[in-house]
């Protein structure tokens, strides 16, 4: 069993524990708890709204679907470790979140003949955090052992012919697991937001999903990179739309190798800018590195880099005959 198959079968097992968890507390306590029962504090700790019993545990469980079905698809299809680990983190800390909140919110209305005597404790709320924080770091540790999933073999990275007759492409791309996680998870910030403000028929709180969903939106776009190298020089586009686009002509590159880079090296991920170098990070690990001729590096990190930069140096080799 390969360290990606062992994912798939851990996330799914944790996936429906966690979805039993959200259903059962409920139903197994129903005769015991207030209808409607409460669902929202003030400072205090004290209730101040209500949600129908029958309707309590919907949202979590509509919520947990959707970032378990994300989380397992971001880990089972991202080849690298780094993608199971950071979807681990997400299936640890959320899951741990949401039956923190539905266990606290059962504790609070437990045997209470109405909604407005339960009182939820203060020092639940930083117990369930700090309990969903070491769920999601011991997820990432777990998520994040063993190596990468082995690269399709391709041809070899020795010196690369170029045929006069024959223009020479070479394309590549790559994804943040990190962006892409980042990315969902505001999104599902912002569908639980419209879906409360919705719920309680309260339309200007709608307003508040709208943060959420642009942190979503400009992370998401961001998350991809595909990279294309040819006779004009390196193109990369960014995002499913391919915009913005980032080129460096040819003419401004006097080599090109292959480098090993952690997010952290470069400032994290993104568009980077550092004093002598300017980054594209997306993941870490093996990256196209081009030195430019006003003398920085600019850093990309995609698939299969050694093939673009033995294809730039054939190209600029090239140029010089």
């Amino acid at each position: 069993m390969t360290h990606r198959t062992r994912f798939l079968a851990l996330a799914c097992a944790w996936s429906a524990l966690v979805l039993a968890a959200l259903l059962t507390g409920p139903l197994a306590l129903r005769d015991r708890l207030p209808d409607p029962i409460a669902t929202h504090w003030g400072l205090s700790g004290a209730a101040d709204d209500a949600t129908s019993l029958a309707l309590f545990p919907l949202l979590p469980v509509v919520i947990w679907v959707v970032a378990a079905a994300f989380a397992v698809g971001v880990g089972w299809s991202g080849k690298r470790r780094s993608h199971r680990g950071t979807a681990a983190a997400l299936l640890g800390a959320t899951g741990v979140l949401f039956c923190g909140i539905t266990a606290s919110t059962i504790a609070a209305n437990l045997d209470r003949l109405d909604w407005h005597l339960a009182v939820l404790p203060v020092w639940h709320v930083p117990v369930i955090l700090a309990g969903a924080g070491a769920a999601g770091l011991l997820g990432f540790w777990l998520g994040n052992r063993g190596p990468d999933e082995p690269a399709e073999q391709g041809e070899s990275s020795g010196e690369l012919p170029l045929d006069p007759a024959k223009r020479a492409v070479w394309v590549s791309s790559a994804n943040s697991p990190v962006m892409l996680a980042v990315g969902g998870g505001a999104l599902l910030v912002a569908v639980a937001i419209a879906g409360v403000a919705m719920w309680r028929s309260e339309p200007m709180a709608l307003v508040g999903a709208g943060p959420a969903l642009l942190v979503s939106l400009v992370v998401s776009l961001f998350a991809t990179a595909r990279v294309h190298v040819d006779e004009r020089g390196v193109r990369t586009a960014l995002g499913p739309l391919r915009r913005p686009v980032r080129r460096i002509p040819l003419s401004r590159n006097t080599a090109a190798r292959v480098a090993s880079y952690r997010a952290l090296e470069v400032g994290g991920w993104g568009y980077r800018l550092l004093p002598g170098s300017t980054a594209i990070m997306l993941r870490g690990g093996d990256c196209l590195v081009l030195r430019l001729t006003s003398g920085r590096d600019f850093v990309i990190s995609v698939d299969r880099p050694d093939r673009g930069a033995e294809l730039v140096n054939a190209l600029l080799a090239e140029r010089v005959l």
